[in-house]
């Protein structure tokens, strides 16, 4: 039997937030659909989502099926994973974000790049999960969690529409 299908997407941002409308209708055509969307804190420097009443309708609209992850502060390159200064960068966008997430958060890097301290600022700042390309890394009970990953990006409609191929064949 294959583990059960996770549906992620990365960039949920207000530049792409409109894109998010494929995922409304897949939810309308699949109401027991869930995700987790990689959201940027504050994209390019631009946008701070927690001073944002778009996104904060948004949220509130989509809370109930839509889990959100901490992805970047600005993703700007590099990633966080080769700033010198990772920590710093991890703390501001989980600072951004952190009224709008679950009580176990979770992370994944802009590229899926980490570096060998990722895990432990991770930790020390309270994260409960870091996502991979294709996997889960439960960082307070230390083991993979067994779930097949399908991921799209937002600002890019066909990896959005072949998750909605995925989790239909998946579910329907």
């Amino acid at each position: 039997m294959n583990p059960p299908v996770l549906a992620t997407v990365d960039d949920l941002c207000l530049s792409y937030l409109d894109n998010f409308a494929l995922f409304d209708q897949l939810k309308q055509d699949i109401p027991s659909f869930k995700m987790v969307a990689f959201t940027i804190a504050n994209f390019k420097n631009k946008e701070p989502l927690i001073e944002s009443a778009t996104f904060k309708k948004w949220f509130n609209r989509h809370k109930d099926w839509v889990e959100i992850g901490v992805h970047s502060y600005d993703h700007l390159p590099p990633p966080d994973g080769d700033r010198e200064d990772e920590k710093h960068w991890i703390r501001l966008a989980l600072e951004g974000l952190k009224p709008f997430l679950a009580a176990k958060y979770s992370y994944r890097s802009p590229g899926w790049q980490t570096s060998n301290q990722t895990v432990p600022i991770l930790k020390e700042l309270g994260f409960a999960y870091i996502y991979y390309e294709a996997s889960i890394r439960d960082l307070q009970q230390n083991r993979t969690v067994e779930m097949g990953i399908v991921n799209s990006h937002l600002y890019d409609i066909v990896s959005i529409k072949r998750i909605e191929e995925i989790v239909k064949n998946e579910i329907l």
